[in-house]
């Protein structure tokens, strides 16, 4: 995989992505097709296509989880799935949206309220 930063219409400035399926040398046949995967999904992702990806949101998901990617830059919670009923990290993006790290299914993300900390 190799690391890129592109221009992302939606976010109206650089953010990070990766270029799978890509040989580590020149010799090297690949083995699958190249895919854009983006690293800051996120709040911006309000749309129902990735410009960079020609992916949805939760499709993008479904990449990082294909490849091994952590989800450690995103922002996510520890939550059960409606589709696949496994406590599992949603990735949070736009509009309230969320995507399984298990299953990639697309949720709704919604709380009620703030409890102060003890």
């Amino acid at each position: 995989m190799k690391n890129h930063l592109m221009y992302c219409s939606a976010c109206d400035r650089e953010v990070r992505v990766l270029i799978t399926g890509t040989p580590l040398y020149e010799d090297q046949a690949p083995l699958r097709d190249k895919e854009l995967i983006c690293l800051e999904i996120g709040s911006q992702c309000t749309g129902n296509l990735c410009p960079l990806g020609a992916e949805s949101p939760n499709g993008m998901v479904a990449r990082l989880i294909r490849n091994g990617v952590p989800l450690d830059s995103l922002n996510t919670v520890t939550a059960l799935c409606p589709a696949c009923d496994q406590e599992a990290e949603m990735v949070l993006y736009g509009n309230g949206r969320a995507a399984c790290s298990i299953c990639g299914t697309a949720a709704r993300w919604a709380f009620d309220h703030v409890e102060p900390a003890d």
